[in-house]
């Protein structure tokens, strides 16, 4: 069966028996404890085998649900190691990488498809059947089957996202409206409340058919395609505590932020006026999410959860609570719009075309014999008790500071859609800092890759924001009592709204910075003790503060600095730096 019609199809039971072993338990443990998982590539294939012919076996629904349940963690073994080829890797991959993930992704979407049929199969036979009184142990064993087939298909559909995000590709068809189905199927019959663990004797984090839904669903309206995929992990891990803070009701609340149509192959929609077509069903509420997030920002972390300890990034927090309170419908029509753009990567490398082709040591002017640290030195000598030695940062090479020619494939108020084709660089990802351009005589622009998806094969449609035009490079650094010059590249962003100019810092995303901070600015010679205030943007590359200046008096001289750069920007072709 193609994947394209999988969720929606039933499967056709047309075997009599399985080819690889007898048709019923022992005979399929015998057989699971014989395969060798360290084959791979064979082991994964006859899994897949063994599934689709459990999948076709003609036999009680019962049975099923007990042979996939042999399967279930061989499945789930071979599946995290199938995954572990493309967590991380280049976006537009081999073709031998293309075979994993396609094996990787019909395993997981055919596993999930048969929790689905006997969900959906002892749901008819339960709905059309006529049990006698003498038959109560058949009828208990089905809704029992129908219950934990729903919470396992449901636990498959969040893996299948979560699979699907970290390749930056869309769900399949069908794939949002089984979901309704199943939760709707359970709303029906009074059992999304039911603890799991208490009927299977299991030690499940969510517990509720409702929380294995809510988690699905968060894992959807978190993951815009717009963070990286150590970031959709962290996601995913955190969803397990998050998915009980959410609300799924049948009637609107003031609280309802989301809303979902069960007829509709979509998932959650932002509470707004839709079209008479869509008639929402469900509610989400996610203030309470929000409430607890909120509170993770005060110094009492106890709370915390191991997850959220270890993955609760600042990046992280900023994007989800942004998303859970401001509306993230899109604001700008986008226009047709033909043009090539010119694309650098990274702070480091915005610094240094902006700094006229200097590497950052030059930039310092510092007098003296100029000592500075690399940021992951510093940050390794801050976390070990071992004073870290003074190293010269590290010079950029040529790959890092290429510039790449991409197509526009449109426009919107503040943001390009383009085309990438060809071998993705290390820093083609979500959040980065960027330089874009049009043409050669055109200033450079700073922006940020806002979200990355697959597009046709072996090409990517990214997203880029433009964030200021005038950007002025110069340097950060944090004083500490055993390190006296760890100097960061930075830069000064001057935007103008109606008259009414405002100054923000860029730096790098590192520990290194932090909201109600005092740092020293570099521009120059002259160094000036700033403040941070609020940060406005933090992603994984890069963190955009507004600040203060403990000394007021000291304006004149940030004036000044930018009034000189943008003076020699006007005299200096930018391109003289590639020479």
């Amino acid at each position: 069966m193609s994947t394209s019609d999988i969720f929606q199809t039933p499967t056709e039971l047309k075997l009599e028996k399985l080819s690889f072993c007898p048709s019923n338990a022992k005979g399929l443990q015998e057989w699971v404890s014989n395969l060798s998982i360290l084959q791979l590539g064979n082991s994964s294939k006859e899994l897949f085998n063994a599934l689709l012919e459990i999948s076709e076996l003609k036999c009680p629904e019962m049975l099923r649900f007990d042979l996939i349940q042999i399967l279930h963690p061989t499945i789930d073994n071979v599946l995290i190691s199938l995954e572990k080829h493309f967590f991380n890797q280049s976006l537009i991959t081999t073709d031998r990488n293309d075979q994993i993930i396609e094996l990787a992704m019909l395993l997981r979407s055919h596993f999930a498809k048969i929790y689905i049929d006997i969900s959906k199969r002892c749901n008819t036979q339960l709905s059309l059947q006529k049990f006698s009184l003498f038959a109560f142990n058949q009828k208990k064993s089905l809704q029992t089957a129908r219950m934990v087939s729903t919470y396992y298909a449901l636990q498959q559909l969040s893996l299948l996202l979560y699979q699907q995000h970290l390749l930056y590709s869309t769900p399949l068809f069908g794939q949002w409206l089984v979901a309704h189905q199943l939760l709707e199927c359970a709303i029906k019959n009074s059992f999304y409340q039911t603890n799991i663990n208490q009927i299977l004797d299991t030690q499940h984090q969510l517990q509720t058919i409702t929380q294995a839904y809510s988690q699905l669903i968060l894992l959807d309206i978190f993951n815009t395609h717009q963070i990286r995929p150590s970031e959709m992990q962290g996601l995913y891990l955190c969803s397990f505590d998050w998915a009980k803070l959410v609300h799924i009701l049948s009637k609107e609340t003031t609280l309802s932020r989301y809303i979902i149509d069960i007829n509709k192959d979509h998932p959650p929609v932002f509470n707004t006026d839709q079209s008479s077509s869509y008639k929402p069903t469900i509610y989400i509420s996610t203030q309470n999410l929000l409430d607890h997030l909120s509170e993770t920002q005060s110094k009492k972390t106890g709370y915390l959860s191991r997850n959220e300890k270890l993955f609760l990034t600042p990046a992280l927090h900023f994007h989800i609570h942004n998303l859970l309170t401001t509306n993230t419908e899109r604001r700008y029509e986008r226009y047709e719009y033909s043009a090539q753009l010119q694309i650098c990567f990274s702070l480091a490398v915005a610094h240094f075309y902006l700094s006229k082709g200097k590497n950052f040591h030059e930039t310092l002017d510092l007098e003296n014999n100029y000592q500075f640290q690399n940021e992951s030195t510093f940050i390794n000598s801050m976390n070990s008790n071992i004073p870290a030695e003074i190293t010269t940062a590290k010079t950029l090479d040529r790959e890092t500071k290429q510039i790449y020619p991409t197509d526009v494939l449109d426009i919107s108020v503040n943001g390009y859609r383009i085309k990438w084709t060809g071998i993705t660089p290390p820093h083609l990802k979500t959040g980065e800092f960027i330089l874009i351009q049009e043409n050669t005589n055109s200033p450079w622009r700073g922006g940020v890759i806002r979200w990355i998806k697959q597009s046709t094969e072996k090409s990517l449609e990214l997203g880029l924001e433009v964030l200021a035009q005038d950007l002025f490079p110069c340097s950060a650094m944090v004083k500490t009592e055993r390190h006296n010059n760890n100097y960061q590249p930075a830069l000064i962003v001057q935007t103008t709204q109606l008259d009414n100019i405002s100054t923000s810092l860029i730096v790098s995303g590192s520990h290194l910075f932090r909201e109600k901070q005092t740092i020293h600015l570099r521009l120059g010679k002259e160094e000036l003790k700033i403040y941070l205030t609020k940060a406005q943007l933090i992603t994984q590359s890069f963190i955009r503060f507004e600040f203060e200046l403990l000394n007021d008096q000291q304006e004149i001289l940030v004036k000044n600095f930018i009034n000189k750069q943008m003076n020699e920007i006007k005299n200096h072709d930018l391109w003289e730096a590639l020479k």
